[in-house]
């Protein structure tokens, strides 16, 4: 909104910074301005005009260009560290216009000659308040724009629900730390999106390096995450760079940090404790640079008391913790998590797969999805693959085991006929939605080019039908 004076009555939006070392000058810009609706604020040296600035809101800010000590280019030098968008003119002499110039070159907003005609200044000035409304208007609606943004979306996570927004906040926190950080949630629930969300916030030039313990076998999980040498146990015929070495000075990400073995357990207490390990083979201490980030959906307490987890490491990888919330206590943003896997879905495809409507989503945000965002994930997208109106995974389990059943009883088929008529069924659908093209389907059926032709070839499938349409 554009301030506009009402009597006598000024707004500081309207408010213009005189600055000329001419007294008589400065006197006469002061009083058009004020005859014309703004609050002038003289001043005779630009230094105590750079004071004014770093104390006061200014709409724009009438110069000369000549001025002793401290000249108008540098004058506009120095108020463009302070205030990038408030514009400047410039009063120049006739001998001046080179310089001049120069001042618009260097983000002057418009420079006028001596004498000063009083209908020129006052149309040059209402066009830089305009300008400066603008600028700062704009400024205002995209901070509301990333503040609406960040409600729903922030660093690949989605929801607005407050625990959300608790969960952004402490993100952002504990990002700007070094510390080890523990995240605590149930399967599904993105714990490594957040680890994902830490780094790339507090360490977005280093490497990320997820590690799943549960992944791997406990004779591997050594040398996997130090590194070995040549030689330094069968089958070790060359150097490996551990996880911890590559991630230099990035982030390691511990998920499932339960099922690290007891023995290791007390290697990675020493190893964080003194800030170095080695490879195996080897007695060269590497540093530790990287940030650690573990992850547990267990009950850690529990875990401590039955012996299956040391308590001086808990203590050490519980630096900071944040506890993720389960998809049950925020079913407010189950709709727009839907809506976001559903044009992810289309992205990915590049497809169009309709909106889900109010009831169908109605029906999906009354359950619990103990499987959280990633169970919720994959209900969207086999509803976007069949393109049926979503069940409920409950009713949608149930009934694929009561149809089995209710076949084996009349004895029509078998386990495996059951499963093999489905696939099938399911193979067609997807090579008719791709008019037949095994290079674009065995990518959304997640097999090898060749398994989908084998699948194929068994199930007789007949690829010609599909060039026959065209």
């Amino acid at each position: 909104m554009n301030p506009t004076p009402e009597g006598h009555k000024m707004d500081k939006k309207r408010a213009i910074l005189v600055v000329d070392d001419d007294q008589y000058l400065l006197s006469a810009i002061g009083q058009t301005l004020m005859l014309n609706g703004y609050r002038a604020d003289l001043q005779a040296s630009p230094v105590g005009a750079l004071e004014s600035v770093k104390k006061n809101f200014y709409s724009a800010v009438i110069a000369d260009i000549r001025m002793p000590v401290m000249d108008g280019m540098q004058l506009l030098a120095e108020i463009g560290k302070m205030d990038r968008d408030l514009p400047m003119i410039m009063i120049t002499g006739h001998g001046d216009v080179a310089l001049a110039v120069q001042a618009i070159r260097a983000g002057a907003y418009d420079f006028l000659e001596k004498p000063v005609d009083e209908e020129v200044l006052l149309a040059s000035l209402s066009r830089a308040v305009e300008r400066r409304r603008l600028v700062l208007e704009n400024r205002q609606l995209q901070e509301e724009l990333a503040r609406q943004s960040r409600q729903s979306f922030f660093r690949g996570m989605v929801g607005c629900h407050p625990l959300m927004h608790r969960l952004y906040d402490v993100v952002e926190m504990v990002a700007k730390e070094s510390d080890p950080v523990l995240l605590s949630g149930e399967t599904g629930t993105g714990k490594e999106l957040v680890a994902q969300a830490i780094h790339q916030i507090g360490r977005p030039k280093g490497t990320f390096v997820g590690v799943n313990m549960a992944a791997l076998p406990a004779e591997m999980i050594e040398s996997e995450l130090f590194g070995h040498e040549r030689g330094a146990f069968t089958g070790a015929v060359g150097v490996k760079i551990g996880k911890f070495e590559y991630a230099r000075e990035g982030t390691i990400f511990l998920d499932e940090i339960c099922s690290l073995p007891n023995t290791l357990q007390a290697k990675l207490l020493r190893v964080l404790e003194e800030r170095s390990f080695c490879r195996l083979g080897s007695n060269a201490q590497l540093p530790l640079q990287a940030r650690i980030i573990s992850a547990t959906n267990k009950n850690l307490a529990e875990e401590i008391t039955s012996g299956h987890f040391r308590q001086d490491l808990f203590y050490r990888l519980n630096v900071l913790s944040i506890d993720i919330p389960p998809l049950r206590k925020r079913k407010e943003d189950i709709p727009l998590l839907v809506e976001y896997f559903r044009q992810e879905y289309c992205r990915e495809r590049q497809q169009t797969v309709p909106p889900f409507t109010a009831q169908q989503l109605e029906k999906i945000a009354v359950q619990d999805w103990p499987g959280n965002i990633r169970e919720l994930r994959n209900h969207v997208r086999r509803s976007c693959v069949f393109g049926e109106p979503p069940e409920e995974p409950a009713e949608s389990a149930t009934a694929a085991v009561s149809a089995v059943a209710v076949a084996g009883e009349q004895g029509q088929q078998s386990l495996k006929d059951f499963i093999e008529q489905h696939e099938r069924e399911y193979i067609i659908r997807v090579l008719s939605e791709h008019g037949g093209k095994v290079g674009a389907c065995h990518q959304v059926l997640g097999l090898s080019r060749k398994g989908l032709y084998d699948k194929i070839n068994k199930y007789e499938i007949d690829l010609a039908a599909w060039k026959k349409e065209e």
